[in-house]
């Protein structure tokens, strides 16, 4: 699987918006894509992206930024936490 720059935990897009991990859930608006748990670094207002958008995204909360996408917890698990 390709890795890029803008998907990997604690990269910071020019907008001050951090990857803080990979959810491992589907997008339910573009298939095929992943959502990342984006935090702002302004603000601290947590959400979902694709991704396509990290690189871009402002924040939805101050940047007039679209809606993030939702964050979801993950399913009870018997092993070590582990980013996806």
């Amino acid at each position: 699987m390709t890795t890029f720059q803008s998907t990997t935990p604690g990269y910071k897009n020019k907008h001050g918006q951090i990857v803080i991990s990979r959810t491992g859930f589907p997008s339910e608006s573009f298939p095929g894509q992943t959502i990342y748990h984006l935090r702002c670094s302004e603000c601290q207002h947590d959400y979902g992206s694709t991704g396509k958008d990290i690189h871009q995204r402002r924040c939805p909360r101050h940047q007039n930024g679209i809606k993030g996408e939702p964050l979801r917890a993950a399913p009870p698990n018997l092993f070590p936490s582990e980013n996806v």
